[in-house]
């Protein structure tokens, strides 16, 4: 059982049947106030706008449950209503449309009921007609069912939970369920067949000790309130939709924290997040929406599979593919988990991830963010532990605006397409910070080759930077496309490995740019010569430490670009809008003058001593000044097939 208080002043401490407590951070926001009466951030235009094949299904989802919302946030009448006393077997029933017999109340006509006191084993059983709905205002209720959910509703149009402020309220079922009598899989604490709203602004515990916490087969729309939910299996779950507006929500889930799972209607299945705190501790997955997941504002801590420290091991097979390659696996990609089935990403939708707004911090088994097919991210901040990808999008990934920091993670953002227009973004991986891929790569991380050579580049398939700006710290690549790579605005940084087939830049295309600024401690492949903005490559005659400092300046002295290394490097690539043609600039490290540099063409390539560059295709063999190619830093581990 769950410990019962009922009014409390100030921020509520909520007590579990095994003596642990959690206090959440409610601010005190009444439903019926602004959180009710305003509109969602994000509207059906941008939607439509973002979702480009989704389309109208996403939008028709993310409206369907308003009829919902709208019963949930009307203010219930006092004079109108039934009050229930619970006490057991001396429970007292004021008013209308309910009875009570061994244990049961059951609620048989459309309305309100205002419950309050003690049922140690029991159930409130909702039993209506298909149309009716029902307000049960819980105004300090303690409820357990031994063999069932403690709150059921097999039949009505919606039931509706307002929380009346100042109360708390605890629910919560036994391990092990009574036969079904009707036939619906009742297995949630709280279970409606229907759809399921929860308004107001008191307390509301729940321990999901058979299955899952709250279960609504139709729609799941939260507008307020104080809710902890501790579950074997999912904490919150709406088949066809969750919408949730306002509250603050303590979730510990043995599955997901919050999921939409419905896959038949592809209008349906969805999450949408308005607002709220979130602190989610999840099995699985932290949110989980079959269809899309779109998030305009709310405060969320989330950690799943135990985090980021329990992620297993990420191995890359060998560059080789004939004969066992050079000695040992640099490329590559993580593997998967030992159970495929078993998914553990915070936030997870299988077309659509759309985020607006919100502050996010996420420690992950599995990836941060992830979608079956697009991830949008125009604004929030993000901090991300991760053992795989931090956004992970099978489709497109496109970043407008935000503040993203990767702590850790193995690979940062990857995309069959990672379009960077915005935003403030850092990144640490153990494998390529940006990744554009599409599954079907080689030994050497491009696409499968047939009789005839290496097939053709896939158009869909590449990096794209026109603004924002980047910093990036990689074990591997900097910045690898299967694709192209397009640098055409922004101010990226990287530090990564100097070997080109391993380095701040690598492609199986071309790279193309046309604006921004780029200054990197390690290899850059190599430049398109349709680039219209002129590129600086250089090779250094030995091998600098992290930490360096690099500098461009121009004929006048003044710094261009700069940028301290967190990498050892024996390559850098340099370019800005400043860089002209004909002109001579200066290349400084650690305040030491290195070289002048006149820029004869769109790339000029030079030694960092004025003699001959040492890089470009094929320069992979070779390290600084021609002699023996370096060891990688760290070192690279081998075996496992690669996963894009």
């Amino acid at each position: 059982m769950i410990s019962f208080g009922c009014r409390l002043e100030g921020n509520p401490v909520v007590s579990f049947a095994d003596g642990s407590k959690a206090q959440p951070a409610y601010n005190g926001t009444d439903v019926f106030g602004a959180a009710a009466s305003g509109k969602s951030a994000v509207q059906a235009s941008d939607i439509h706008r973002v979702s480009g094949a989704v389309g109208s299904d996403v939008v028709t989802g993310a409206v369907a449950s308003e009829s919902a919302r709208k019963s949930a946030n009307d203010a219930w009448d006092k004079n109108g209503a039934t009050s229930v006393a619970l006490n057991d077997a001396s429970t007292r029933i004021s008013g209308p449309g309910a009875v009570f017999s061994g244990g049961t109340l059951t609620i048989e006509q459309a309305g309100t009921y205002v419950l309050s006191g003690v049922l140690k084993n029991g159930q409130i059983l909702v039993d209506l007609k298909k149309n009716d709905t029902v307000r049960l205002v819980l105004n300090g209720v303690s409820l357990h069912n031994e063999t069932g959910p403690a709150i059921y509703a097999p039949k009505s149009r919606e039931l509706a939970l307002i929380l009346e402020n100042g109360t708390q309220n605890t629910i919560s079922d036994g391990a092990t369920y009574a036969a079904s009598k009707d036939g619906n899989d009742a297995n949630a604490a709280i279970y409606v067949q229907d759809s399921l709203s929860i308004a107001g602004g008191g307390i509301l515990s729940v321990t999901g000790n058979h299955r899952h916490g709250m279960r609504a087969q139709d729609f799941l729309t939260i507008t307020g309130g104080v809710i902890s939910v501790r579950s074997v299996g999912d904490a919150l779950r709406g088949r066809d939709g969750v919408d949730i507006q306002n509250g603050s929500f303590t979730l510990e889930a043995g599955g997901d924290g919050i999921q939409s799972n419905n896959d038949k209607d592809e209008a349906r299945g969805y999450v949408r997040i308005s607002g709220g705190s979130f602190v989610i501790k999840a099995k699985n997955d932290g949110i989980q929406a079959e269809s899309s997941l779109t998030i305009s504002g709310g405060v969320f801590d989330i950690t799943t599979g135990g985090g980021s420290a329990n992620a297993p091991a990420r191995t890359r097979r060998s560059r080789g593919g004939w004969g066992g390659g050079w000695g040992g696996g640099w490329g590559g990609a993580p593997q998967p988990s030992n159970d495929a089935s078993v998914s553990m990403k915070a936030l997870k939708a299988g077309k659509l991830v759309y985020i607006t707004g919100g502050d996010f911090t996420i420690d992950a088994e599995d990836d941060a963010v992830h979608s079956n097919d697009k991830v949008v991210i125009a604004s929030g901040r993000f901090t991300v532990k991760t053992g795989d990808d931090a956004f992970h999008a099978d489709g497109a990934l496109e970043i407008s605006g935000g503040d993203i920091n990767v702590i850790s993670c193995y690979e940062g953002l990857e995309g069959l397409s990672v379009t960077i227009s915005g935003g403030n973004i850092s990144i640490v991986s153990s494998d390529d910070a940006i990744n554009a891929a599409d599954g079907t790569a080689n030994a050497f991380g491009g696409p499968m080759m047939g009789r005839g050579g290496r097939s053709a580049i896939n158009e869909n398939m590449f990096v794209r930077i026109t603004g924002g700006t980047i910093d990036l710290h990689a074990r591997t690549d900097g910045i690898d496309s299967n694709g192209n790579i397009f640098i055409e605005g922004g101010t990226t940084r990287i530090s990564a490995p100097s070997m080109m087939m391993e380095g701040a830049i690598d492609y199986d295309g071309s790279l193309t740019v046309t604006g921004g600024e780029l200054i990197t401690a390690g290899s850059v492949l190599g430049v398109s010569p349709n680039s219209t903005q002129p590129v600086i490559l250089v090779s250094y005659a030995r091998q600098y430490a992290s930490g360096s400092v690099i500098e461009i300046k121009d004929s006048k002295g003044k710094t261009l670009l700069e940028y301290k290394s967190r990498t050892d490097f024996y390559m850098s690539g340099f370019t800005s809008p400043s860089f002209k043609i004909g002109e001579t600039y200066s290349l400084f490290v650690d305040g030491e003058k290195r070289t002048d540099i006149r820029l004869n063409g769109i790339v000029t390539s030079t030694g960092d001593n004025g003699g001959a560059y040492s890089g470009g295709r094929g320069g992979f063999f070779g390290g600084p000044g021609g002699g023996p190619k370096p060891k990688p830093p760290g070192g690279r581990p081998g075996g496992g097939p690669r996963r894009l």
